[in-house]
């Protein structure tokens, strides 16, 4: 079965009693749905019933569904909450399970959500991800969507809905904040909200469980405060080693601290924080967080793998307890250093946790990182570095220009390269003139404008690099399909034709649609086998 059909049955439509829509839900089995509690407060609140319609299903009947004890996480006006799982009267066979996902979630992700506006039968619209510097409200749990040009605006009627990734289908949030739309709450939170949810959601979490335990009696609140700042504020291509002590030591307890703070599941689950806590670190500001404690080396690379499944490149990684791993050289020469040495090309940042200075890891990560960032006072390194990150964000510029206008629905970078060229050229000029004094001033500013654009850029060519991908796939199937109709002795077949012209349409000719090309495409394939099903 199809993605899009998939979707079709786990769709549904929400009502009041006077049959009033009042949002969107999102089937999690037979007997249960998710939705947000602001749907369910519009239909009348937590103790009425709502008339579930199974939009994707012509045959069932609506049904009636009421609030689960203990699922009701309302909103707190602050940007945090806004949760409910349903139970259906009677139980609906023939739905299918939405795909709760785990995964990292990044800035300019491509998004898709499915809601009921006024008057409308249903629609699709497509947004991409805020990020940092669009914190969901002062809880930060909620995620900006910002919908692409030309897409459905957001509003009422996709309260509820599931957010899907554009490109993997898997369900990462659900549509919050009362009469906007313009929020996700991603599904790792929705987990430390509602841990029931484990039941139906996919994929492994960021943050091991290890790092929630008590790992001694004193926690030394000022590293837990910049733990917090590093997860805040550090740039991409950084890398920090930790000396922690003892596994019971204060420092090594506020490290685990901080990573807690800063997952989106785990952090929900913290029970008080220390008065002298500061700012807290951006939720999700960790991607994974791994226990070296008795691991192999391959074992540390496979759950980056698993977590991390389309790379590593934009990601903030922490490694902890490297020194008690089962193979502390293997795991630093084969996994660690590789990395701590491509940090910067990565746009990664890494924090790694060693119990001792001294210990023979620490010195190759260091070793691995000489030369990948210049020293403060080496102002020409400084500016080449700057040189060449500019010159990379002119390149994905015009990749953007050639490739972006070949897909619709893509969310363009601005255009930044040839003004930061235009002050890294102010730069070199006093540089040549001698004027280091004017260069130490103003370069910390230039480098702090020049990293964000980069790593903007360097996720929309990933998006991008997804984009053809994912249409090089389609077009693939398609030949095949066509290939073996040939085969089959069925060219010419004008049901087949029918199909396949639309599809070979959407795949070569103008912008590409993807979803709807997935769809002909998987239309076409469903025709050719049927036909040859018919064939004695």
């Amino acid at each position: 079965m199809g993605f899009e059909r998939e979707r079709r049955r786990w769709r549904v439509r929400l009502h009041d009693e006077l049959g009033r829509v009042c949002g969107a839900g999102t089937v999690l089995d037979e007997y249960h749905v998710l939705t947000s509690a602001h749907v369910v407060e519009t239909a009348g609140g937590p103790r009425s019933a709502l008339s579930v319609d199974f939009v994707g299903l012509a045959e069932a009947m609506p049904g009636s569904a009421t609030v689960v004890e203990g699922c009701w996480v309302p909103s707190d006006g602050g940007g945090r909450g806004d949760l409910a799982v349903l139970r259906l009267d009677r139980p609906e066979s023939r739905v299918f399970r939405a795909p709760l996902h785990r995964m990292p979630l990044g800035e300019h992700q491509l998004v898709r959500a499915f809601g009921f506006p006024p008057g409308s039968v249903g629609r699709w619209t497509h947004a991409r991800l805020g990020g940092p510097e669009h914190p969901g409200g002062p809880g930060g749990e909620w995620v900006r969507l910002f919908r692409t040009a030309e897409a459905e605006p957001l509003g009422p009627g996709f309260g509820g809905t599931a957010v899907l990734d554009e490109a993997t289908g898997h369900v990462v949030g659900v549509v919050v904040g009362k009469d906007t739309g313009t929020w996700m709450i991603p599904v790792e939170t929705m987990l430390g909200h509602l841990p029931q949810l484990s039941i139906w959601t996919s994929g492994s979490p960021a943050v091991d469980a290890s790092f929630s335990r008590p790992v001694g009696e004193a926690v030394d609140v000022s590293f837990v405060q910049s733990v917090a700042d590093w997860f805040a504020k550090a740039e991409p291509g950084t890398v920090w080693v930790v000396d922690t002590g003892e596994a019971g030591s204060p420092v090594a307890a506020a490290l685990r601290f901080g990573i807690v703070l800063a997952d989106r599941e785990r952090s929900l689950g913290v029970p008080g924080l220390p008065p002298a806590l500061g700012q807290m670190p951006p939720a999700g500001s960790v991607d994974l967080a791994v226990d070296a404690t008795g691991r192999t080396a391959d074992a540390v690379r496979h759950r980056i793998a698993d977590r991390l499944t389309t790379g590593v490149a934009g990601r903030t990684l922490v490694v902890d307890a490297i020194d008690d791993s089962a193979e502390p050289d293997r795991l630093v020469g084969e996994v660690l250093a590789p990395l701590a040495g491509r940090a910067a090309e990565l746009g990664i940042r890494l924090l790694l946790g060693f119990r001792e200075e001294s210990s023979p890891g620490v010195a190759a990560i260091r070793a691995g990182t000489l030369g990948a960032r210049p020293a403060p006072d080496d102002l020409a390194g400084r500016l080449d570095v700057l040189t060449q990150a500019v010159e990379e964000l002119a390149e994905i510029e015009a990749y953007q220009l050639r490739v972006a206008t070949r897909f619709t629905g893509v969310a363009m970078l601005p255009a930044r390269a040839q003004r930061l060229r235009a002050t890294l050229k102010q730069l070199r000029s006093a540089e040549v003139d001698g004027d280091a004094e004017w260069v130490e001033k103003h370069i910390d500013g230039h480098e702090h404008a020049v990293a964000p654009a980069v790593e903007d850029g360097r996720r929309q060519r990933a998006v991008l690099d997804g984009l053809v991908a994912r249409r090089e796939e389609l077009r693939a199937r398609l030949a095949a399909d066509n290939e073996l109709a040939r085969d089959r002795g069925l060219d010419g077949d004008p049901e087949l034709e029918q199909a396949y012209v639309p599809a070979k349409r959407l795949l070569i000719d103008g912008p590409c649609e993807l979803t709807a090309a997935a769809t002909a495409v998987d239309t076409y394939a469903a025709a050719v086998r049927a036909r040859l099903e018919d064939r004695p």
